[in-house]
């Protein structure tokens, strides 16, 4: 029974192991071509993607998000600005749309709660405490390396070893643990946007809408993946935080 009960751990595992390398590999490739096909497409509604957005802001934040200018392919919400690149204001295609109703759906997250920003203060936490985490691994492994090979006799360096180690796993949890409140965090903003397309946008292009956007979370899966399974050296590493 027990043989059996092995058998079944190791295959289930070898099936996540590749379930999640596959998504870890492919899907910002699956996400560039999305991206590609989607941005095809024009609106029927006729509507460029900055009218879109001052519409948007004036009937659900009162015209209190600013908009401002940003680099090309860095579209993004922070603090009651949404920042677009100058394609993205002309563009009247699913694609743009698509990518500025994510980033207003992080706008109305900002403005229901605080939950997104509490995240961003998990974030810096986070990238504070990965400073410390090679460092942290390295001395625990050396010492203990060090004591169990007799060159340190004395057990408090294998104690020390043991802590620093500890504390490293702890990092690393963290940063899983973030990254997974982030897919979290992308998700909801997708359900947001679709709310918001579905006011100028017929279902078969939000469908479309949809489509580009669960390729777009996916390369979020991708990154959790990448950050537990990059020691493997079986798909490449990812920052973790």
């Amino acid at each position: 029974m027990l043989t059996y009960i092995v058998v079944g751990i190791v295959i289930v595992f070898a099936l996540f192991l590749c379930f999640a390398l596959a998504v870890a590999s492919f899907s910002f490739d699956n996400y560039t071509e999305n991206l590609k096909k989607t941005d095809q497409f024009r609106n029927s509604y006729g509507i460029r993607t900055l009218d879109y957005v001052g519409e948007i802001n004036k009937k659900y934040f009162r015209s209190r998000l600013k908009i401002m200018a940003c680099p090309e392919y860095q579209d993004h919400y922070s603090a009651g600005i949404v920042a677009l690149s100058q394609k993205t204001m002309a563009s009247n295609s699913l694609a743009s749309l698509a990518i500025v109703s994510h980033e207003l759906g992080h706008a109305k997250q900002d403005a229901s709660g605080d939950k997104l920003k509490k995240h961003w203060k998990m974030r810096r936490t986070g990238k504070i405490c990965g400073f410390f985490f090679l460092p942290v691994v390295l001395v625990g492994a050396i010492l203990s390396l060090l004591q169990v090979f007799g060159v340190l006799e004395e057990m408090i360096y294998l104690i020390v070893g043991l802590v620093c180690l500890g504390l490293g796993l702890l990092i690393f949890i963290f940063a899983i643990f973030l990254k997974y409140k982030e897919i979290q965090i992308e998700k909801e903003a997708s359900v947001f946007a679709l709310d918001f397309l579905r006011e100028f946008l017929t279902e078969v292009e939000v469908k479309k809408c949809r489509e580009f956007l669960d390729s777009a979370r996916l390369t979020y899966w991708a990154s959790l993946f990448r950050s537990m399974l990059g020691w493997t050296f079986l798909t490449k590493k990812d920052r973790m935080f």
